[in-house]
């Protein structure tokens, strides 16, 4: 179920970044780590927020939709500038970053975010998995498998990238 979540939610972050691309920056393609439109780091902080939620009282989760997408945008961004050479964004024109990887202004946008999709998306998306969970069990599987693969070829590329620009 949560891995059902992952993917929804990491293919509605590449929707996102691509409207907020086209309302900034006139296209709606921006570059993407992994060549499937997924963006992981939004299933990531969706999915941690998901797992959080029934456990925490709601101005405790409040917290944890500041702190949680805030650490996985902080760990992703370090990860691909550190591992890969790339910056998908830069937050160091922006006040009150940290390293150029986050930055308050987003944060904010990230805990709006979170109410959207705790309130508005999570019951819609929680209905659509028990309406195809039974064929959900059986291609899970598939796109673990492809997941898995365009991860490991993406990083080889960029991996191969670097080390052919030394």
């Amino acid at each position: 179920m949560y891995f059902f979540y992952f993917i929804i939610y990491s293919f509605l972050g590449w929707i996102i970044e691509g409207l907020f691309n086209w309302a900034t920056q006139g296209s709606f393609k921006k570059p993407n780590f992994l060549l499937i439109p997924l963006k992981p780091m939004y299933g990531f902080a969706a999915t941690f927020l998901l797992l959080f939620y029934p456990l925490v009282s709601f101005p405790f989760f409040l917290l944890l939709a500041f702190i949680i997408p805030l650490g996985v945008e902080y760990l992703s961004g370090w990860l691909l500038d550190h591992y890969y050479g790339l910056r998908f964004w830069d937050y160091r024109k922006q006040r009150f970053n940290i390293g150029g990887y986050i930055c308050l202004q987003f944060a904010i946008y990230w805990v709006i975010l979170s109410l959207l999709l705790l309130y508005t998306l999570q019951p819609l998306i929680a209905y659509l998995y028990f309406l195809i969970s039974p064929w959900w069990t059986f291609f899970s599987w598939f796109i673990f498998a492809y997941l898995l693969w365009d991860f490991l070829t993406s990083s080889h590329y960029y991996r191969h990238k670097i080390s052919s620009s030394l």
